[in-house]
């Protein structure tokens, strides 16, 4: 099989891949719930960073440009509206300091931690971190991004105030809005799972997302202004609706390269793991064993990449979910740092135990990939019952010894 055959075959099984996860993971529903939640968040958490920048003297202009460049770049059409009516709630909300606080506290930790549930069951993992972690988190987010923008922007109109600058300023100012989004989307990917995520294919999402924002920038601009049903129906309040629905979508756009970047971490899809069988599970085990009880003899631990990279022919889901069965029976365990190690000794497991205990099938041929468990297979199969009876150890350290046998 040549490489342009085989991308196309990755590249098919990675979309089917993707569109299974949207839809299992009920992802847009949670951006029907983020939608919901940054909806009510963005008038105090306006209202907070327009209070900061004032207090600032040298980002006093860039609180302006701030709002104008997020209005205009980031909600299409309706941007200039949705402007003026929540400049007109923040004065009026100003005033209220404390209940301003507990408002944009209460709304922005509900998006956030929104968001993080999502894109951690869109990741497969779980939230471990502590509540002060999570606030923490949370609170450097929502109040560096803007900040950090502002400061850029207040930095960017002193180096480019010279007129002899004006191409490079033009061509920066174009390409921002498309930058801003890819670096946002790009630390939520790395950032926010609970769990390790490869930068690389934290930038792919990114991209994608980015570049999926800026056309549907366009396409909606671009429907609102040609197909004007929304103003025919409601009138002077067809921006609420409209808000909306671009909220819904640009959260399932950032969902769906949270969703791409999850499904590059996996091996599922991959060519290389689609001649895995599941009746070579109970081998599978045995190796998992195998691996913990080299790496025992000598004091070390194992690290879940290390397993992946052994095992790379087992897809991850299949081998999670046999490292899952292993812990649940007490046979190996996990350290601090994330590592596996044996928990049970292998002289006292007996292979027949090993095998009612997962209710496993035994096939009659091993794969190529656990070729070297054909011997154990060969007396399995026999009408001699000695072998279900010996230590998973004694098994091993057989199958060794006829490996060793037939090389030489």
């Amino acid at each position: 099989m040549n490489k342009v055959t085989r991308f196309a075959i990755n590249l098919k099984n990675f979309t089917w891949e993707v569109a299974r996860r949207f839809r299992d993971d009920e992802t847009s529903l949670a951006a029907s719930s983020l939608a919901y939640t940054a909806l009510l968040s963005i008038v105090p958490f306006m209202s907070v960073l327009v209070t900061v920048f004032s207090a600032m003297p040298l980002f006093e202009d860039a609180s302006q440009q701030l709002q104008n460049f997020i209005f205009e770049n980031f909600v299409p059409t309706t941007g200039a509206v949705v402007q003026e009516y929540i400049l007109g709630f923040v004065t009026k909300a100003r005033g209220l300091t404390v209940t301003m606080f507990l408002a944009v506290f209460v709304t922005s930790i509900l998006m956030m931690n929104t968001m993080e549930k999502a894109l951690n069951r869109i990741f497969d993992s779980t939230s471990t971190r502590r509540f002060k972690t999570k606030l923490m988190m949370y609170w450097a987010v929502l109040t560096m991004g803007p900040l950090l923008v502002g400061g850029g922007i207040a930095l960017s109109s002193l180096l480019f105030a010279n007129s002899a600058f004006a191409p490079v300023k033009n061509f920066i100012v174009s390409a921002l809005p498309v930058m801003a989004s890819m670096m946002a989307f790009f630390l939520i990917y790395l950032v926010v799972p609970n769990r390790k995520v490869k930068w690389k294919n934290a930038l792919i999402g990114a991209i994608f997302a980015a570049v999926c924002f800026e056309l549907a920038k366009k396409g909606f601009a671009l429907y609102v202004t040609s197909i004007p049903s929304y103003q025919k129906v409601y009138g002077a309040l067809a921006t609420i609706p409209l808000f909306l629905i671009w909220m819904f979508l640009s959260w399932n756009i950032i969902l769906i390269g949270g969703t791409i970047t999850s499904t590059l971490e996996t091996s599922r899809w991959r060519l290389h793991v689609q001649k895995y069988q599941t009746n070579q599970r109970l081998l599978l085990v045995i190796e998992i064993l195998n691996l913990l009880r080299e790496a025992n003899y000598v004091g070390k631990t194992v690290s879940y990449n290390q397993l992946c990279g052994q095992l790379y022919f087992v897809p991850d889901d299949e081998l999670n979910k046999q490292l899952d069965w292993l812990r649940g029976k007490h046979y190996i365990a996990i350290n601090d740092a994330g590592d596996y190690l044996l928990r049970h000794d292998l002289g006292s497991l007996d292979f027949k135990t090993l095998y009612q205990n997962g209710s496993f099938k035994i096939p009659v041929k091993a794969a190529k990939y656990f070729i070297q468990y054909q011997p154990l297979l060969d007396n399995y199969w026999q009408p001699v019952d000695d072998m279900l009876n010996q230590p998973i150890d004694a098994v091993i350290n057989l199958i060794k010894e006829q490996s060793n046998q037939h090389e030489k």
